[in-house]
């Protein structure tokens, strides 16, 4: 049987790849503009409006498949691990629900991190790196919020201010580019190693059939 998030996983991390490329030409043009922004508004301005206004779109598209991603690997974690503790609905609860989302987000790759490392020896480096991801990933989320909360108070926001918001803009989705496909080869393993196992107990159940009859 195909892992539930198989095809939509493969699309997400060409998507994520697509935004981090975009945020990064968008992080370019800043430093750019801190620069000079004469030269930026008679070169740059066309080519950076058209940035601003695709990463906008891509980015409202990556955070819809994002969240069916993340149900969907939910529904493999509960079929591939009996005792995994959390069901589709309650990770998107934890990703979508304000002021709970902090904890919730980390929570959820900080788990499926430790399932990795306890239920197979094979994704104990894999299952590391998810779990090691979650501090980060809070401490850019909060960055984020409080940057963008920055941004929306000021009339003018300095260079530094759009800088610092570009960057972890830009780490952010690093993070979420890495954990997808940490997520996606973790899963595919474990599934491939069920798929041997299930084989196995096939062949040995053949050739136990076949030695009675003998």
């Amino acid at each position: 049987m195909k892992l539930k998030s198989d095809t939509i996983s493969g699309l997400l991390k060409i998507l994520l790849s697509a935004l981090v490329v975009l945020q990064t030409a968008d992080l370019l043009s800043t430093i750019v503009y801190s620069a000079g922004a004469d030269f930026f508004s008679d070169k740059l301005y066309p080519v950076y409006e058209f940035i601003g206004v695709a990463l906008t779109v891509l980015y409202y598209i990556v955070l819809v498949l994002y969240l069916v991603w993340l149900y969907r690997v939910h529904m493999d974690l509960n079929r591939l691990f009996p005792r995994y503790p959390r069901t589709p609905g309650g990770a998107l609860a934890c990703t979508i629900v304000p002021f709970y989302n902090l904890y919730g987000i980390p929570s959820i790759y900080n788990m499926i991190g430790t399932h990795f490392q306890t239920e197979t020896a094979r994704l104990r480096k894999a299952g590391a790196w998810v779990s090691g991801m979650a501090v980060p990933l809070l401490i850019v989320i909060m960055a984020s919020n409080g940057l963008n909360r920055a941004i929306q108070r000021a009339d003018d926001p300095s260079n530094a201010l759009l800088l610092a918001t570009s960057v972890v803009d830009l780490i952010s989705y690093l993070i979420y580019l890495a954990l997808c496909r940490w997520v996606s080869q973790g899963l595919s393993q474990v599934h491939a190693d069920s798929v041997e196992v299930m084989y196995e107990d096939q062949s040995a159940a053949v050739e136990e059939t076949v030695a009675q009859e003998g």
